[in-house]
This record gives structure tokens, C-alpha cells and sequence, in this order.
């Protein structure tokens, strides 16, 4: 019933018709709320009775068997039980032998050995613990391990929600980063690639939606090489450096940072209207220009030392206050994007922009920006 096992057990009952409650209210024996069959106390007078009880509450079985009869609907028969477990306790003072598995029904799996030597060694250690024996401290802490284990599992029913929350979080992320690259033509209504989306793919050291939206929209195939890694450099640069830190920025650069404004902002709106969780001007203020001027003159031979204003507090024109550090990991990192930007343009067939952005990395890669060692020889 309901998957469980149920037994058919003849126990000793109280043989009383009415039970009295700890608060000294004598209960009638089969009321409504009260069980048909109660245990004796000690001193009382028994009868056997024969009651349904699940097989887990099962402890031990007995090697001993006796003969019952077949019928105990009959108050004699279950007399006559009684009466034979009697004799059976009388003979076996010490204790009534358990069954053996291993002995009695030659159980030879070594598995079973293995299980049947945990359970010994766990009933030892329960018998050892110091709460075994204390009763009147073991009642009064179990009620509290009880409400202990209760809120484990409550935790583990929460957390396991809270997973399944995000999940569903992460879900509506992904369905609007699918739209995004639906409207950008990265991915076709099918989320089939285009190839858009491969050259995206191949972006790793910048933003790859920009960059992929000024390739393809031509951003690049009127400027020269240093002119492009001068406006590549609002992808690497990210020190926050005061408005005037920087270099005034020379004609030939406002235009192509306006463009890279307008791709910014027009990425940033429609991740926006796909629910995505974007600010619009933060967003195109990422794209910091800190380091523009000083990679265009770098590119077209300038030498470190006149880029980098002196420790003084004084500022000549056309210097930064940049530390040299930041100059030199932006300007690697620089590299390695303008680099990349080159192989994407051999994939999606663009050879002439690939040579643009390979001339552009030749133009950077010089001096002690990458020096191998800072240790050089005169």
C-alpha cells in the first residue's frame, strides 16, 4: 500500500477499556482521536492483539520460530501466543537470539559484510555518546536538532529556488542579447550566422558588437593606419583620467570619434529596446579618448620621452600625465587588438583594411614600449 510494506504483528496490548491522559482526563479506548490499541504500562493487565504496522519499524528478527495458530481472530488463539512468547522469554533469560544473516541464512556478499560493519560501528558510537544515557538532556536537545534539520532543508528548498530564479533571469538576458543580434544582422530569424556574426566571434580584446558595426559600415576605409589605431585606442583605454590629462584632440580625429559616438550610442539603444539592462550615455562614455593624440603621434615617430609630461607639475603642450605604465600597457594591449581587427578583415574578405590595420601594428610596435627588457645596453 502506497509502496510500503505492511506486517501483520501480535503484540501485547492494555487490556483496559479507557486510558488516563498526563493531565489525569480518563480517555474511552477507541474515541475519536485516540488509537484502537494502546501499549501496557508496567503492571497492567495485557491481551494480544494483532495490528497492521509498516516493515520500517522493524528493528530485529528473532532465530527463534514458534508454531501460532493459523486463526487469531479468537481471543483464545492470541491467548495461546501469549502464553508460548512467555515460555520462550523464560527459557532464553539472557535474551531472545537474533537472526544472523550471515549464519542462520548463509549471506555471503561481501557487500553485506561491508554495510553490516558500518551499521555496528554507527550503534557503538550512538551507544558511546554521552547523550545516550543522559534521557533528560537528550529530550529536551532532540526537539531543537529537529527544528535544526528542518531549517537545513528549508535553506536548501530556497536556495534551490533562487537558482531557478535566476535561471529564469538569465533566460530573458539571453532572449534579449538574441534580439540584439537579430537587429545588428549578426544572426539570421533562424539564429542562423551570418557574417556579421562570424567576424563578431573573432573579436575578443574590444567590444565586439562597435567594432564589428564600424567594419562593416566602412568606418575605417578612409582614414590611414595611424588615424585608425589613434580612434582603436577608446577601446583599450580605461584610466580614469581628468578632462584635461589628455592632449587637445587634432581635427583629423573629431571626425572619426563622432562616428564612433554615433555606432556606440546606436549598439547601446537597441540593447536597450531589447530589454537589456543598458544607460545609453554611460555606455558611449565608456569609450574614453584619453589616449587618441598621444597614439597618433606615437605611430607617426614620436619618441616616448615627448609624450610624457615631466614629474614636476609642470606641463609642456602635446604631453600627458599619464604614468608611463598605463601608457605602455594600453598601447600593447592597443596592439593586439588593431592585430586582431587585421585577421577579422581576411575573414570576412577585406584584404585592403587588413594590410591598413597590419601597417598600423608596424607602426606601433617600436622603442621601449616593446623592448623586450628595460635592462638595454648603451
Amino acid at each position: 500500500r502506497g509502496g510500503a510494506y505492511l506486517l501483520d504483528v501480535c503484540l501485547p496490548c492494555a487490556a483496559a477499556k479507557s486510558i488516563d491522559t498526563a493531565s489525569g482526563q480518563r480517555i474511552e479506548v477507541g474515541e475519536k482521536g485516540v488509537s484502537k490499541f494502546v501499549p501496557p504500562r508496567e503492571g497492567e493487565r495485557t491481551e494480544m492483539q494483532v495490528i497492521e504496522m509498516p516493515i520500517d519499524l522493524l528493528q530485529e528478527i528473532s532465530s527463534i520460530r514458534v508454531h501460532v495458530p493459523q486463526d487469531l481472530r479468537s481471543s483464545d488463539a492470541r491467548r495461546q501466543v501469549a502464553k508460548t512468547v512467555q515460555v520462550v522469554h523464560e527459557r532464553f533469560e539472557k535474551g531472545i537470539p537474533v537472526l544472523d544473516p550471515a549464519d542462520d541464512l548463509r549471506i555471503t556478499d561481501e557487500s553485506y559484510h561491508k554495510i553490516a560493519r558500518k551499521v555496528e560501528s554507527l550503534e557503538a558510537r550512538v551507544h558511546a555518546h554521552k547523550l545516550h544515557k543522559d534521557v533528560e538532556k537528550r529530550d529536551r536537545l532532540y526537539p531543537m536538532y529537529k527544528r535544526k534539520i528542518a531549517i537545513v532543508q528549508e535553506i536548501a528548498v530556497l536556495t534551490k529556488s533562487a537558482k531557478a530564479a535566476g535561471g529564469l533571469t538569465f533566460r530573458a538576458q539571453l532572449k534579449g542579447m538574441k534580439r540584439v543580434l537579430r537587429r545588428l544582422g549578426h544572426v539570421t530569424a533562424d539564429d542562423a550566422v551570418q557574417l556579421k556574426g562570424r567576424a563578431a566571434c573573432e573579436i575578443s580584446s574590444g567590444d565586439e558588437l562597435v567594432l564589428t558595426e564600424m567594419i562593416f559600415d566602412g568606418a575605417f576605409n578612409d582614414l590611414p593606419a595611424d588615424v585608425c589605431a589613434a580612434v582603436l585606442s577608446c577601446f583599450v583605454f580605461d584610466e580614469k583620467a581628468a578632462d584635461d590629462a589628455a592632449p587637445r584632440l587634432p581635427e583629423e580625429l573629431m571626425r572619426p570619434l563622432e562616428v564612433l559616438k554615433d555606432k556606440a550610442r546606436r549598439v547601446a539603444t537597441v540593447q536597450a529596446e531589447s530589454k537589456l539592462e543598458v544607460d545609453v550615455t554611460e555606455f558611449v562614455a565608456k569609450f574614453k579618448t584619453g589616449l587618441m593624440a598621444l597614439t597618433l603621434r606615437w605611430c607617426r615617430g614620436a619618441k616616448f620621452s615627448e609624450l610624457v609630461a615631466a614629474k614636476d607639475g609642470t606641463k609642456e603642450k602635446g604631453k600627458t600625465d599619464l604614468y608611463e605604465g598605463s601608457i605602455i600597457r594600453c598601447i600593447r594591449r592597443l596592439e593586439e587588438l588593431v592585430s586582431e581587427l587585421s585577421s577579422v578583415c581576411k575573414v570576412v574578405g577585406n584584404v585592403q583594411l587588413s594590410d591598413k590595420f597590419a601597417a598600423a601594428s608596424t607602426l606601433m610596435k617600436r622603442d621601449i614600449i616593446f623592448a623586450a627588457s628595460l635592462y638595454l645596453e648603451a
